[in-house]
C-alpha cells in the first residue's frame, strides 16, 4: 500500500498529524534525497562517462598512433589499407567523443579545447607519413614517425592525462558528495524516528523498508560500478523519485557496459579478460572465433568456466605464462604466438597487461591479440626473394653497397665480399674499418668513387684490384647519390661486378683473332705459293730440259758440262723447295727418307755463307764419326739449317761476329731423354748452333718456339722461323734445346736419330743408258719452251714427236692423223681446253690410250682423281730427262698389272 504513495504521502500519512517535528525532518530529509538523485544523475552526465569516454579517447590515441606506425613500417600494399582503415575509424570516433565532450564537461572548456587542438595539430603529420610511405619513402615515414608524431602524441597524451584527472576528482568528489548527504540523511530520520518511535514503529518500519532499502541498493551498485564491476544489476521498480533514481542507474549501467561491450566485439582483434585465478571474464567476436575453431565449443561455455589455457591454446603452451606473469609482475608480455586451426597454422602477435579498477586495484588481466599471418608469409617471401637476390647476384658476380653520409657507415652485400676477396662482417662497416679491411690503392680508388659521385651525382669505374690473397680481379661498377628534400646527399649506393672472366674471355678471343688473322695470312700464302707454283715449275722444266740437252752436247769432263752439272742440281733442288712449299700449303706430310746429314749441312751452310753479312764468320766442323744417315726431307733439313743461321745473324746484329754450327755423332742424355718422353734411347746426330748474340732472357726462352712469337722488331720477322724449325725436328723424330743468358749469345742443340742405310746419290746419266723407244707421241703444252725442250729429249730418245700448243689444235691432229698416236703427253693447265678435259675426249675416241698428264700446280687435280680418269701417268714438273725417258717407257711397254681404267 506504501509501495504506491509517494514519498510525501508517506510521511504527510505517517507523521503529519502527530509528529510536526517528524514533517519538518522528513522534508529536511527529502531535499537531501532529492540532491542525491541529482548528484547521481550528475555522476551518469558527468563524472563517470566524462572520465571513461577520456580513457577511452586516450585508448584510442594510443592505437592511432600505433596504426601510423604500421603504416610507416608496412611492407606490403594490403598492410598499408588495413592499417589506413583502422586509424581513419578511430579517428572519427575521437571526433565524436570530443563533441560529446564538450557538451558534458563541467569543468573549464579550454581544457578541452587545448586537448582538441593538440590532436588536431597531431593529423597533418598523420597525413605526411602516409605520403610518405605512397611515395616509397619508407625510412623518412618511419623517421616523423618516431620524431614529431611521437612528439605530438606525448603532448597529446599530457592534455588527455590532465582531463582524465579532473574527471576522475569530479568523479571522487560527487560519490563522496553522495556519501555525505546519504548519511546526513539517514541521521536526520533515525533523529525523527526517534522522536517519533513512540507514536510510529509501524510507520517507521513501512518507511525504513521502502526507502532506506532502495537507497542502500542504489549505494552498493554505485560502490560496485566505481570499482569496475558492471555486471550488477539494480532490482528496484517504482514510480517515485527512488524508482526515478533506479531507473536513472539502470540506464547508465546499460549504457556503459553496451559501450563496452560494442568496443570489445566490434574491433578487429583478439580481446579477452579473465580475472585474478586467470578464469576467462570475457570474450569479443574475433576471439570466440579462434576460441571455437580451436576448443570446438561456443565462447559462453569459456566465460567463468574455463582458464586462459584451456581457451587460448597456442601451439607452445605460452598463454598461460604470459597471462601469469602480466598479473603478477605488473609487466606487459608481447609474443608472437603459433595456433593449429584446421589445416592451416596461424600467427597472433599477442600482448597481455594487467586489469585494473578506478581504485587501481588489480581485478585481472587482459589479451590482445592482431593475427599477422599475412605479414610473416610475406616476410617469409621476402627473405625468399632475398635469397634469390643474392643467388643472382652470386651467379653474376654482382654485389652492392651502400654508404650512410650521416652515420658515416656502409653495408655491403655478401656477394661484394666475395669479389674483394673478405670475410663477410654481420655489422655496418665504418670507414675506419675500410681502410683497415682493402688495401691503399683500393681504399684510395674508393673515396675517388666517391667524390666523383658527390660531385656529379652519379660516377662509373672499370679498374682492375689485388686481394688480400694476391689475385688480379677486373672489376666495373656505378654509384649514385640520393638527396633529401632540401637536396642534401643522404646516402651513395651502388654496384660493383666482377669482369676477369669476361676480361680472360677477351684477352684469348683477342689471341684468337690474331692467330686467326695468321692463319689466314698463311692461308693466303698458300695460295700465293701454289699459283706461283706452277709458272715456276714450267721454267725450272724449261731449265732442266735445255741444261740436259745442252750437257749432251758439250764435252765429257769439260768445264762447260761441270757448270752444266750445277745448273741441273740446283734446278733439282729448286723443283723440291717449290715441292716442299706446295707441301707446307696443302698441309701434307713431308717425303722421309734416308739422306746423309753431313752431306745436306754442308750444302746448306755453303748456301747460307752467301746469304749471311761478310762480317760475319762461320766455324763449321764434323765429327769424323757423323757419317751415319737420318731420316729426313732434304729441303726441310736445308729450311732448317737456313732458319737457325738467319736467326743467329739476327741475334749478332748489336754485338758478336762469330757462328759456330757443328755436327757430332753421340749417345742421348739422360737429361734430354727425360724432358723429351717421345725420344728413344740409341745413337744421335747432334747439330749445335752456337751464335754470340744479344741472348735470350728465361720468359723469351719459354715461348721461343711458339708460333707468331718474336724479339724482332715490327717488319723484321713473323716469328714463324725457330717455330718452323721445332716443327720439322719434331717430324723428323728428334729433339731441339735452347741454352741463353742475356748478353751472353745463344746455343741451340738439335738431336737426330740415325739409320742403317745410304742415300743414292746423284749420279749422271748418259742418253745411251736411258731407255729408248720408236713409237709416235703426241706431246700438248701451251709453254713453247716446254714443248721446245720435250720435243728435243724424246727425239734423241728415238721417238716420233708431234707437238702442239693447244689442246684443242691437238684434239684436231690426233683425229685426222694417219697412224694413230701411241702415247699422248700433255700439261695440266692450258686456256681454252685443260688438261683434264683434253684427256677425257681422247679417252671418248680411244678408249686403252697411254696419257700422261703433267702439272706445275692444280688445285682441282691429283694423282688419284687422274688414275680414276683413265689417265696412265699424273706427274709434277718439272721433270728431268732420266724421269721422263723411263716414264715414257713405263706407260708404253705392257706390264704384268694392267693400269686402272676409268670405271664405267
Amino acid at each position: 500500500m506504501f509501495k504506491d504513495l509517494k514519498i510525501m504521502h508517506r510521511l504527510g500519512i505517517g507523521f503529519g498529524a502527530l509528529l510536526l517535528l517528524m514533517v519538518t525532518l522528513g522534508s529536511v530529509a527529502l531535499r537531501q534525497m532529492t540532491q542525491l538523485s541529482e548528484f547521481t544523475g550528475k555522476m551518469y552526465h558527468h563524472p563517470v562517462q566524462v572520465s571513461n569516454i577520456v580513457q577511452r579517447m586516450d585508448s584510442n590515441i594510443i592505437r592511432v598512433h600505433s596504426a601510423m606506425k604500421d603504416v610507416a613500417m608496412a611492407k606490403i600494399p594490403q598492410e598499408i589499407e588495413m592499417a589506413l582503415v583502422v586509424m581513419n575509424d578511430l579517428e572519427v570516433e575521437i571526433g565524436h567523443n570530443f563533441d560529446t565532450i564538450e557538451k558534458i564537461f563541467l569543468g573549464e572548456k579550454e581544457l578541452v579545447k587545448n586537448a582538441r587542438d593538440a590532436f588536431e595539430k597531431w593529423l597533418p603529420i598523420r597525413d605526411e607519413v602516409v605520403r610518405l610511405v605512397i611515395d616509397g619513402q619508407a625510412w623518412r615515414a618511419s623517421e616523423v614517425t618516431k620524431g614529431r608524431g611521437a612528439a605530438h602524441m606525448d603532448a597529446i597524451t599530457q592534455q588527455m592525462a590532465i582531463l582524465n584527472e579532473l574527471s576522475q576528482n569530479e568523479a571522487e568528489k560527487f560519490i563522496g558528495n553522495t556519501h555525505h548527504v546519504r548519511h546526513k540523511a539517514f541521521i536526520l530520520m533515525y533523529w525523527a524516528l526517534g522522536l517519533a518511535i513512540s507514536g510510529g514503529l509501524l510507520f517507521t518500519w513501512l518507511f525504513t523498508r521502502s526507502v532506506a532499502l532502495p537507497v542502500r541498493e542504489i549505494v552498493e551498485v554505485s560502490n560496485a560500478i566505481a570499482k569496475g564491476d558492471l555486471r550488477r544489476q539494480i532490482t528496484y521498480h517504482s514510480d517515485d523519485e527512488m524508482g526515478q533514481m533506479a531507473k536513472s542507474l539502470r540506464k547508465m549501467l546499460s549504457g556503459v557496459i553496451g559501450e563496452g561491450q560494442s568496443i570489445k566485439k566490434g574491433i578487429p582483434i583478439v580481446l579477452w579478460t579473465a580475472d585474478t585465478n586467470l578464469v576467462m571474464t570475457f570474450i569479443n567476436s574475433t576471439a570466440e572465433t579462434l576460441a571455437q575453431n580451436l576448443t570446438g565449443l561456443p565462447a559462453s561455455a569459456h566465460i567463468g568456466a574455463s582458464k586462459v589455457g584451456e581457451v587460448i591454446m597456442d601451439r607452445d603452451d605460452l598463454s598461460t605464462e604470459m597471462a601469469e606473469k602480466s598479473l603478477l609482475y605488473g609487466t606487459q608480455e608481447d609474443r608472437e604466438l603459433f595456433f593449429q586451426m584446421n589445416d592451416e597454422l596461424k600467427c597472433l602477435r599477442c600482448v597481455t597487461t594487467q586489469l585494473k579498477n578506478l581504485s587501481d586495484n588489480v581485478v585481472g588481466v587482459m589479451g590482445v591479440g592482431i593475427d599477422i599471418t599475412e605479414r610473416i608469409r610475406a616476410q617469409d617471401k621476402l627473405m625468399e626473394s632475398e635469397s634469390r637476390l643474392e643467388e643472382a647476384q652470386k651467379i653474376a658476380h654482382l654485389g652492392h653497397w651502400e654508404c650512410h653520409l650521416d652515420e658515416q657507415r656502409i653495408t655491403w652485400s655478401r656477394e661484394l665480399y666475395r669479389i674483394l676477396g673478405l670475410r663477410p662482417i654481420a655489422t655496418p662497416i665504418s670507414r675506419h674499418m675500410v681502410r683497415q679491411m682493402v688495401s691503399k690503392d683500393q681504399f684510395e680508388a674508393m673515396s675517388t668513387v666517391m667524390r666523383e659521385a658527390l660531385d656529379k651525382g652519379v660516377c662509373s669505374f672499370e679498374q682492375a684490384i689485388t686481394r688480400p690473397d694476391g689475385q688480379k680481379r677486373w672489376v666495373v661498377g656505378r654509384g649514385v647519390v640520393a638527396r633529401n628534400d632540401d637536396g642534401d646527399p643522404v646516402t651513395v649506393f651502388g654496384t660493383i661486378q666482377d669482369i676477369t672472366d669476361q676480361k680472360e674471355a677477351e684477352k684469348k678471343r683477342h689471341q684468337l683473332e690474331i692467330e686467326l688473322r695468321q692463319s689466314q695470312k698463311l692461308q693466303a700464302i698458300g695460295t700465293l705459293a701454289g699459283g706461283i707454283a706452277h709458272d715456276f715449275n714450267n721454267i725450272l722444266a724449261a731449265i732442266l730440259g735445255f741444261s740436259e740437252l745442252l750437257r749432251d752436247d758439250s764435252p765429257k769432263g769439260s768445264e762447260a758440262t761441270e757448270n752444266l752439272d750445277e745448273i741441273i742440281k740446283a734446278a733439282l733442288r729448286a723443283r723440291d723447295l717449290v715441292k716442299q712449299i706446295l707441301n707446307f700449303s696443302r698441309q701434307s706430310d713431308p717425303d722421309l727418307k734416308p739422306v746423309s746429314l753431313p752431306e745436306q749441312v754442308k750444302e746448306a751452310v755453303a748456301l747460307l755463307r752467301a746469304t749471311l753479312p761478310s762480317s760475319l764468320s762461320i766455324d763449321f766442323s764434323i765429327d769424323k764419326e757423323s757419317k751415319l744417315y737420318v731420316m729426313a726431307d732434304p729441303t726441310q733439313l736445308h729450311q732448317m739449317v737456313m732458319n737457325l743461321g738467319t736467326n743467329a745473324a739476327h741475334a749478332m746484329k748489336t754485338q758478336g761476329q762469330r757462328l759456330s754450327i757443328a755436327l757430332t755423332h753421340t749417345h742421348l742424355p739422360a737429361c734430354t731423354l727425360e724432358k723429351n718422353s717421345h725420344l728413344r734411347q740409341g745413337d744421335y746426330q747432334r747439330l749445335t748452333f752456337k751464335d754470340e748474340g744479344c741472348g735470350l732472357s728465361p720468359e723469351e726462352q719459354e715461348r721461343i718456339f711458339e708460333p707468331f712469337f718474336t724479339t724482332k722488331a715490327p717488319g723484321e720477322g713473323t716469328g714463324m722461323g725457330l717455330s718452323v724449325v721445332h716443327g720439322i725436328v719434331k717430324t723428323m723424330g728428334g729433339a731441339i734445346e735452347v741454352e741463353s743468358q742475356p748478353g751472353h749469345g745463344a746455343t741451340f742443340r738439335i738431336w737426330l736419330p740415325t739409320v742403317n742405310h745410304k742415300d743414292a746419290k746423284y749420279k749422271r746419266t748418259d742418253t745411251q743408258a736411258l731407255p729408248q723407244g720408236r713409237e709416235r707421241i703426241l706431246l700438248v703444252d701451251d709453254e713453247t719452251s716446254l714443248v721446245t725442250s720435250g720435243h728435243k729429249i724424246l727425239e734423241k730418245l728415238g721417238y716420233k714427236v708431234t707437238r702442239s700448243e693447244s689442246a684443242t689444235e691437238a684434239l684436231n691432229l690426233f683425229k685426222i692423223a694417219e697412224k694413230p698416236f701411241d702415247l699422248v703427253i700433255t700439261d695440266m693447265t692450258m686456256p681454252g681446253l685443260s688438261g683434264a678435259e683434253f684427256a677425257k675426249k681422247l679417252l671418248e675416241i680411244k678408249e686403252d690410250l697411254p696419257i700422261i698428264l703433267l702439272t706445275g700446280y692444280s688445285h682441282d687435280m691429283d694423282e688419284a682423281k687422274a688414275r680414276s680418269m683413265g689417265i696412265r701417268r699424273y706427274l709434277l714438273k718439272p721433270l728431268d730427262r732420266s724421269q721422263l725417258a723411263h716414264t715414257v717407257r713405263e706407260v708404253l711397254d705392257p706390264e704384268p698389272t694392267t693400269p686402272l681404267k676409268a670405271p664405267s
